[in-house]
């Protein structure tokens, strides 16, 4: 039997979690604590093996109570509660060793999923140092597409950076980027771990579906460099190699130079290229617009990893041309409005709202993100064509409910034929048209009267209701009681 500790000044989510607990009958004796203080008093009296704390709570928050913890227990599997998630917040829990983190409210199945996971952990006697390596890898994946972002645009401090290479192990501020296409993480591996080029390498590894960029802490970049120019040996392997950095503030101007020099190498058919032989070519803004064209039709047939090779040389192209910010911003900006209004056209209920003028940063993260959601619209419409579609009746009709609707109205909308639409909303909705919109109608009826706020005619009116007596009627049907009864017995249950 271990023991739990769970902290949080919402009784309810305390709770919540205990009852899990002991519904799946599992192995562990559950502490609750109402405020951080009063966790730190319960662990140095119970020292649990697992500790859930809600980030915020009053006097003493989550995180200062998890590193009293921390200094009483070092071992103590910590696990953080909360309702948002940021890198400064991930930051943090990576200083004091966290073992996961949920997101409020929580889930049962993410409860059991972690529980199971770190029960088992606890069951082991000892782990060894490869397993011990992935759970830490594991802590940092979980923010490491926006870490990377951040680090590469430089949008990160020095002590965040060092805090983030510190945890693996990395202790060298100097050194160089390369991105690579053509290999996966652990091919690439291999090479710099069994080669007796390369000992004792620092390195660190930012994977994406279309290439890998990876970080090499050396205090000899430039052999190193000209080692690697020789000595790989794989035939679909791309390689860009950026200029040597010196400390920490210069990796983004680093992985810049090297994603500019793979563009170069993978569009004139190179295995290996060196930001330094780069030479700024004539413009083509032709070819520019051929290769968007090409990265919207990999995007409509639902081909996420070409479009994003696209993508990537179409960005590194336009920055490699312009010396200021604001003019690459400019130009991209075009491209992505053309990208924006093609796939909005070609792939319905995609909706995705237009690009900004704010950063290449903020303009990168839109198109990447664009395409992996037009990617997996296309996936979806594949396996079920009108699953979109009547995810879209539902968010409509949930916004829409206060209107004047009919069956008619809604199915043409999606495009449908009024008596199709009407069979195919029992396959999706579980029932009729009229009958699903009218438990979202009473769904709504309830929270507004349970609030307190308007008069039981004033909801039948927000609920598009204009017969008081037939509104009153189909809630009795519905909850088993009148709009005013059940006010009136909630408000005896409240005291």
């Amino acid at each position: 039997m271990y023991k739990l500790l769970i902290a949080d000044d919402e009784h309810l989510e305390c709770d919540a979690i205990e009852l899990l607990v002991r519904r799946a009958n599992l192995p562990l004796q559950c502490i609750k604590a109402k405020n951080g203080l009063e966790a730190v008093e319960l662990a140095e009296l119970h020292k649990p093996e697992i500790a859930f704390l809600d980030i915020r709570m009053p006097g003493l928050d989550g995180i200062e109570a998890a590193k009293r913890i921390r200094e009483m227990n070092e071992d103590c599997h910590i696990v953080f509660l909360t309702a948002w998630s940021t890198f400064e917040f991930a930051q943090q829990a990576i200083r004091l060793g966290a073992s996961e983190y949920l997101v409020k409210p929580v889930q049962r199945k993410d409860v059991y999923d972690l529980l199971d996971k770190l029960i088992a952990t606890l069951d082991e006697q000892k782990l060894s140092e490869k397993q011990q390596a992935g759970e830490i890898r594991e802590v940092l994946n979980l923010f490491s597409r926006e870490f990377f972002a951040s680090l590469k645009f430089g949008r990160l401090s020095r002590e965040a950076m060092q805090s983030y290479f510190l945890m693996q192990g990395i202790t060298i501020t100097e050194g160089f980027a390369l991105v690579i296409s053509g290999m996966d993480e652990e091919a690439l591996r291999s090479i710099f771990q069994r080669s007796r080029l390369y000992p004792k390498l620092q390195i660190c590894y930012f994977p994406s579906i279309d290439r890998m960029t990876v970080l090499v802490f050396t205090i000899q970049g430039v052999k190193i460099i000209e080692q690697l120019t020789g000595h790989h040996n794989h035939d679909s392997m791309v390689v860009g190699s950026g200029v040597l950095f010196s400390d920490l503030d210069g990796i983004p101007q680093s992985i810049s130079t090297a994603s500019i020099a793979h563009t170069h190498a993978y569009k004139h058919k190179i295995r290996f290229h060196r930001f330094s032989d780069v030479r700024k070519e004539p413009r083509d803004y032709s070819k520019l617009q051929a290769k968007n064209l090409l990265m919207i039709e990999h995007t409509l047939a639902g081909e996420v990893q070409e479009a994003k090779t696209l993508a990537h040389e179409i960005i590194d192209t336009i920055k490699a041309n312009h010396t200021k910010e604001e003019d690459a911003i400019e130009e991209l900006y075009e491209f992505l409005m053309m990208f924006s209004y093609e796939l909005n056209k070609g792939i319905a209920f995609l909706h995705q709202p237009k690009p900004q003028k704010d950063t290449i940063m903020g303009q990168e993260i839109y198109l990447m993100d664009f395409i992996d959601l037009a990617c997996e619209a296309v996936a979806e419409d594949k396996r079920d064509r009108y699953s979109r579609p009547f995810k879209f009746i539902d968010q409509y009709l949930r916004s829409h409910y206060n209107e004047q609707l009919t069956v008619e109205q809604v199915a043409k909308i999606i495009g449908l034929n009024t008596k199709y639409f009407s069979q195919l909303c029992k396959s999706y909705f579980g029932s009729t048209f009229l009958e699903y919109l009218t438990s979202i109608r009473m769904e709504k009826a309830k929270r507004l009267i349970l609030s307190g706020e308007h008069t039981i005619k004033e909801v039948a009116e927000m609920t598009s209701f204009s017969d008081g007596n037939y509104f009153s009627r189909v809630f009795r049907q519905t909850y088993g009681s009148s709009p005013s009864s059940f006010r009136e017995e909630q408000d005896e249950e409240k005291g």
